[in-house]
């Protein structure tokens, strides 16, 4: 149960959903209850406003559970009216000795976890002038059905103004904090699936990648290996071994029209989801054995070559990927910087 409300509290549309889902329900289970009540206490009037505001949460409901995205907000903007509405109407009627109208300070809280900020602040603002013209203003005062004491009407408009604040920077705090977690799930999401010395696939980027492909036909799979890349470190440290591979990928990236992971060390592959598509694997060779890698602090420049072997094929991508590294392994076994074919 945690881990699903966590999937859906990190999916932006669904925690929406969810706010909306559980205001509706909320706000469904409180006015159908005070309907209940306002029937055995006989508050007429009352009670016609709570079971009419009952039903059209329900409706509210049904809309964000049928209606998709566009139901939400068919939804939001009927909430927005109902609300303020039914919080006008408790305010003037006054009903029960005034303590309908506590009902309003709900407004800015379940505005900010509904609309945001901005459309929350048009929303509370919209109210609190309702308060001050109906308690502040004289002319709203004799439109008032309740006798309210001067004290509340004075004082409860400046209450509600409080709660609007305090919302105000709760949501703020909460939405700087889920931006912030948000672009770290993206940053580590990232990381999972790309290697961080080259920015290409990994082992698990690739796979994942894989598995969103259906129906697939004869694919291609490039295995390439750096010759003699232990010779490389030992020679002129793991520095200069880190810029070879980031100099072998950014090369292997700009000619392969597709995706390129590392496989793991000085091996990367290449998958083609169609083999019709693949490069050809002799620029890649070429390409890389033509670079000139200056090392950082000399004058030298560096040169590597790299071994290619190419499968291709209808098995899955594991079984393609032994395949194209046996055709490596051969490439090697020839004496390098060459590239073969699975027969």
């Amino acid at each position: 149960m945690r881990r699903k409300l966590s999937e859906i509290l990190t999916d932006e549309n669904k925690r929406k959903e969810l706010q909306y889902i559980g205001i509706f329900l909320l706000f469904f289970i409180v006015s159908t209850f005070m309907t209940v009540l306002n029937i055995i206490t006989g508050k007429g009037l009352l009670t016609v406003a709570t079971a009419v505001f009952s039903v059209l949460c329900a409706v509210n409901f049904i809309l964000v559970r049928k209606g998709g995205k566009s139901g939400m907000t068919i939804a939001s903007v009927l909430f927005s009216v109902e609300i303020v509405a039914l919080f006008t109407f408790f305010l003037i009627s006054g009903n029960p000795d005034g303590f309908s109208a506590l009902w309003i300070s709900m407004l800015p809280a379940c505005g900010m976890l509904l609309f945001g900020r901005k459309r929350a602040a048009v929303l509370s603002g919209a109210m609190f002038a309702i308060l001050v013209f109906f308690f502040w203003v004289p002319a709203g005062r004799s439109l008032l059905q309740y006798e309210y004491n001067k004290t509340f009407m004075m004082r409860f408009p400046i209450f509600y103004l409080a709660f609007f604040l305090l919302s105000a920077l709760l949501e703020t705090i909460r939405s700087i904090t889920q931006s912030e977690l948000d672009k770290l799930r993206d940053k580590y999401k990232y990381y999972a699936a790309h290697d961080y010395l080259t920015n290409l696939l990994n082992r698990q980027g690739l796979e994942e990648w894989y598995a969103t492909f259906k129906n697939l036909g004869e694919q291609a799979a490039m295995m390439i290996d750096i010759d003699h890349f232990k010779h490389v470190n030992d020679s002129f440290g793991h520095d200069v071994g880190d810029l070879v591979l980031a100099s072998v990928a950014r090369e292997i990236k700009s000619i392969a029209d597709t995706r390129v992971c590392r496989w793991g060390g000085e091996e990367f592959v290449i998958w083609f989801p169609d083999s019709e598509k693949m490069c050809d694997p002799e620029k890649i060779r070429a390409g890389i054995e033509n670079m000139d890698i200056t090392i950082p602090g000399s004058s030298k420049v560096l040169h590597v070559t790299v071994s290619i072997g190419v499968a291709k094929g209808t098995q899955n991508l594991g079984a393609l990927v032994k395949v194209a590294d046996e055709a490596m392994l051969l490439a090697k076994n020839n004496g390098r910087n060459r590239i073969e074919y699975h027969a």
